[in-house]
């Protein structure tokens, strides 16, 4: 998946870098956002991303919320979007039912993530 835009939303700085790391020595090329806000804005400037990583717990809204707005926007709906939570209490199927494509829990195991990022990027 070589090339591949990848924009990740969370607003704890280490997890951004650390997944700007692993993801970028896989080929990915990574968009960074710490809120909800700083993701439409990279939604909006940026080239368009080819995936979405985004937490579920932002400081200014709630990751459904974001992922509510990102499904209703005619340019951004086919984004397949994965979720992100270190909160286990998160209903699965609640995730789903809002439009996400997956739904992985922190801490992250890299190797399953980017095998589940290539398998929604075919």
């Amino acid at each position: 998946m070589e090339n591949k835009k990848v924009l990740v939303v969370d607003d704890d700085e280490v997890f951004l870098d650390s997944t700007q790391a692993a993801l970028e020595t896989k080929g990915f090329k990574i968009i960074k956002a710490l809120s909800a806000e700083s993701a439409f804005e990279a939604l909006s400037h940026n080239e368009r991303p080819d995936l979405i990583l985004l937490d579920i717990n932002l400081p200014d809204k709630n990751g459904f919320e974001v992922l509510r707005t990102i499904r209703e926007s005619a340019n951004f709906s086919n984004i397949p979007v994965i979720l992100i939570t270190g909160d286990v209490t998160v209903q699965i199927d609640k995730a789903f039912a809002e439009g996400a494509d997956d739904c992985v829990f922190k801490p992250i195991d890299m190797d399953k993530l980017v095998s589940d990022m290539n398998r929604l990027l075919q």
